[in-house]
């Protein structure tokens, strides 16, 4: 066998490892600094990139191995730098008044994220984005087309550097905060709408490990009671849809992995960073760093990954074990 042929078998044959990143709004600062130490102080590099909404914008950094940028991308955010048109109040409440008046004017969303485009922009440039292709580095932004009502990824292997970020755009585009994005005649928003956690993607492209973040507690939701209106009650119900699609999104690609025997290690965050996805939507940068301190603390003192396989004496898939 020559030379050529050979180093082709050890490409094949060689381990691909994917990173996947959920959605979380503002709790990407987690991630970020959870991140953070895997890839400065344990040398952690992965093949293959997978993320929805904030995931998707945490990805390219940690791709580049800029971590620093990255954190000074999630800890100097603020609602100023991601609304063009803010949905919410000084208090931090959704404005009603602001509310009333675009459902008057027919507009699709409480609120507009023009600057976040801009942002995404400025921090991943054109020339890193081809340095990643060439390089190999695959990226996939999750978004949801609202055209055909499927899940769609967006890859930096396939689309130009223009097209990738409106799919990052829209992966991070929450419904009813955030306007919808129109790409090649189609509209997009939120992969997290059915892909919380894009696990199964990374399976399907041929990963044989799998480090997955998670950014909400692997418990039960906390206690609620409805005092605070007709917004409690959307935020509860946004909070529940988002924890079942979160559960749907991880356990049925367990059970695939499994049979393609795929190693799949897993993060939760320790405590839930946010009672709802609401306050998920809302950026501080005093506690993005608060919470991006947390991650990378978290990753020094639990520096090895959980490895999770399903419980198979048990009928439900959320029982995992936890090696």
């Amino acid at each position: 066998m020559n030379n050529k042929n050979l180093n082709m078998k050890n490409k094949e044959n060689r381990i691909k490892r994917a990173l996947v990143v959920s959605g979380g709004g503002a709790k990407g600062a987690w991630a970020g600094g959870f991140l953070q130490y895997k890839v400065e102080e344990q040398d952690y590099d992965w093949d293959m990139y997978f993320g929805t909404s904030t995931g998707s914008m945490a990805i390219t950094m940690t791709a580049l191995h800029e971590m620093e940028r990255l954190k000074e991308a999630y800890t100097n955010l603020d609602n100023n730098a991601i609304w063009s048109v803010n949905p919410f109040n000084k208090k931090g409440n959704i404005s009603i008044f602001n509310a009333a008046k675009r459902l008057l004017r027919k507009k699709d969303s409480l609120g507009e994220t023009g600057n976040l485009y801009k942002r995404l922009k400025s921090y991943f440039s054109e020339l890193e984005f081809e340095v990643l292709r060439t390089a190999g580095k695959k990226m996939f932004a999750c978004a949801t087309n609202y055209s055909t009502g499927k899940a769609v990824y967006g890859s930096n292997m396939e689309l130009d550097y223009e097209e990738y970020i409106k799919y990052t755009w829209a992966s991070t585009s929450v419904p009813i905060g955030c306007d919808l994005v129109k790409i090649n005649g189609e509209y997009y928003l939120d992969g997290g709408v059915l892909q919380h956690v894009p696990l199964q993607k990374a399976i399907n492209e041929g990963a044989d490990e799998i480090d997955v973040i998670v950014l909400r507690a692997n418990e039960d939701m906390p206690a609620w009671s409805p005092d605070k209106g007709m917004i409690g009650v959307a935020s509860r119900s946004l909070e529940i849809m988002e924890r079942s699609i979160s559960d749907y999104n991880i356990s049925l690609p367990l059970l695939d992995a499994t049979i393609k025997d795929v190693k799949i290690r897993i993060r939760y965050t320790p405590y839930n960073l946010t009672p709802n996805v609401v306050d998920a939507m809302k950026f501080d940068r005093g506690q993005m760093l608060k919470w991006w301190h947390e991650g990378y603390e978290y990753s020094k003192q639990n520096n090895t990954s959980i490895k999770v396989k399903i419980n198979k004496s048990s009928s439900n898939l959320r029982n995992y074990e936890y090696l």
